[in-house]
């Protein structure tokens, strides 16, 4: 490419260096530009921040983060930093151009199959095993942040929100950090995570990478949080019949509730891969090798994974180590030493397990029946099981709902068959949803004209479904690929919890979006495009964005969102 080529040369020119062309990307802090480095003559890709934000300290920082987090890693499978501006006015990260797509696109055409599976699962194992041993937990593993190359390369991208061991906290304590479909079960509750974290979000992803969807899903994030915490994921073999049940097997480890039962690191999931055939490693462990040793030396040298897979967990160096790189030398260094600990630990853990395990029992057998299990019950069978048990109710709190009666039991303190200390049983409950009146309506359009059909807004809100309102009409479902989005943004009079979206026509993707005081936007919900969507929210909102990505055919070559109704309620 030239200065004149995919990059206009009357573009802006950052740091008298990169000219900036067109948008790759748009998230709720940053814009990502394809780019052209005036000075080595090549295609970059500009992570920028956006003003306002670019002013805002913590911003600042979370965007800092990132800057470091590259720049302590280097790996085939991790996106590469090639430079780094800050000034008072101005924050980006350059880094190289990766020409292909998004692991998300490959998957949303069709599931993969078992040899490209392969291939994609065993580099990104490898890219995130590198960024664990420089003590990086990534936190935000998602298909999205995966992109292919044209030769097939993985390469993770979006440190954003990662975490290192000596590193300031940026994000507010007790918030979750993460994408809803994506996130461990410890991120959900908001506990500190490990490298562990990042294995169970490479489950999901992996998950995704055979089904062509992933195994939590829901209308809103409690729902799919809910799923992360308790529901085990549903079996490959309901979307395809050609998974191997020892792949699924490491799949359904790598995606269990608590930590200590997945895998303890990704060499330990390489090497799960590599004894299936999935994955012959690219960058220099002994794994490759592993399978030509003579079959005693293998027997004596390898171990069963609780997956039922065998792989080695010896020395995984070749043997004249002066022909690796340096880097591959200090990964099998702390490789060893994180495998002696490992062994050390799991024995303790055993003991503990076991000591635990003749506690609960006692507690149980001397306790008695305790409270009955009432969720799902109404309040009048709730009340009387606890009055056969012995004990009283009182209902702590009351959540609008649409899916279920008024009066039905979404949760119970304390659990089933556990004890109150005053004989209490308290209960949230359902009840009927009241609407909350929208005081400010207005269309949003940052990289367009500033507006998308502002005089039909108020047909969103006149109770009629016969009536509607739409976007601006496009050439395609990237809108013409002239912008990443356009929106609605809303004001209400009181917080509310239930968002409806009746749409006229359907096939549209999207987000909700909070609007808060300082900061970006934050994504609470996907919207899904179907003619009707309840989204039940885990916080209440006041002010936000429905914030539309993806256009759907409405008429013979144009496409855009047609929207009948939005209501909210609390």
């Amino acid at each position: 490419m030239t200065d004149s080529g995919t990059v206009n040369q009357n573009g802006p020119l950052l740091k008298n260096r990169y000219r900036l062309g067109r948008v790759l990307g748009r998230g709720g802090m940053c814009i990502v530009y394809q780019a052209w480095d005036t000075r080595l003559q090549r295609d970059v890709a500009i992570k920028r921040l956006e003003p306002p934000l670019n002013q805002d300290a913590r911003t600042r920082a979370r965007f800092d983060r990132e800057g470091r987090a590259l720049a302590r890693l280097s790996h085939p499978n991790l996106v590469t930093l090639i430079d780094r501006g800050s000034t008072d006015t101005d924050e980006y990260l350059v880094f190289e151009y990766v020409e292909g797509r998004s692991l998300k696109e490959m998957v949303k055409e069709k599931p993969l199959d078992l040899a490209t599976f392969g291939r994609i699962a065993g580099q990104l194992v490898e890219g995130l095993s590198a960024a664990h041993l420089a003590g990086i937990v990534h936190r935000d593993v998602k298909p999205q942040n995966i992109l292919i190359d044209r030769q097939g390369h993985v390469k993770i991208t979006d440190f954003g929100i990662a975490i290192g061991p000596d590193w300031t906290r940026v994000t507010r304590a007790g918030s979750i950090i993460g994408s809803a479909r994506y996130m461990s079960p410890e991120q959900i509750r908001s506990k500190p995570v490990d490298q562990r974290s990042d294995i169970y979000s490479l489950g999901v992803v992996m998950y995704e990478m055979l089904a062509g969807k992933p195994p939590f899903d829901g209308a809103n994030m409690p729902e799919i949080a809910r799923q992360h915490l308790s529901s085990p994921p549903p079996p490959l073999s309901r979307w395809r019949d050609d998974v191997p049940p020892g792949l699924e097997k490491v799949i359904r480890k790598c995606l269990e509730k608590l930590p200590a039962d997945r895998f303890m690191s990704m060499d330990e999931l390489l090497g799960a891969l590599v004894g299936l055939g999935l994955y012959t490693p690219q960058y220099a462990t002994g794994l490759a090798s592993a399978g030509r040793r003579r079959p005693e030396e293998e027997r004596r040298r390898s171990r069963r994974s609780p997956g039922g897979t065998s792989f080695d967990s010896g020395s995984l160096g070749p043997s004249d180590s002066s022909e690796m790189p340096a880097w591959q030398r200090d990964r099998l260094r702390a490789l060893a030493r994180k495998r002696r600990r490992s062994r050390n630990l799991r024995w303790a853990s055993g003991i503990a397990l076991v000591i635990v395990a003749l506690v609960l029992i006692l507690v149980f057998t001397l306790r008695g029946e305790g409270a009955p299990s009432v969720v799902g019950l109404t309040l009048d069978q709730a009340r009387q099981l606890a009055a056969d048990a012995g004990m009283q109710v009182e209902v702590t709190s009351q959540v609008p709902s649409f899916d279920k009666p008024a009066g039905t039991v979404l949760e119970q303190d304390p659990a089933p068959e556990l004890s109150s200390e005053d004989g209490v049983l308290r209960l949230t409950v359902t009840r009927e949803p009241t609407p909350v009146k929208v005081s400010q309506l207005s269309d949003y359009d940052p990289e367009g004209d500033q507006a998308e059909n502002p005089t039909k807004l108020k047909n969103l809100t006149d109770g009629k479904e016969s009536t509607s309102w739409s976007t601006e009409l496009y050439r395609s479902s990237a809108f013409g690929n002239l912008k990443t989005g356009v929106g609605i943004e809303f004001t209400l009079e009181d917080p509310a919890t239930i968002v409806e979206i009746v749409a006229a026509v359907e096939g549209w993707r999207g987000e909700l979006q909070q609007i808060v005081a300082s900061g970006p936007p934050a994504s609470v919900a996907e919207l899904d495009g179907t003619s009707k969507q309840l989204i039940t929210l885990r916080e209440p909102i006041t002010s936000g964005r429905f914030w539309f990505t993806e256009l759907t055919q409405i008429t013979d070559g144009r496409w855009g969102v047609e929207l009948s109704e939005i209501r909210f309620y609390k």
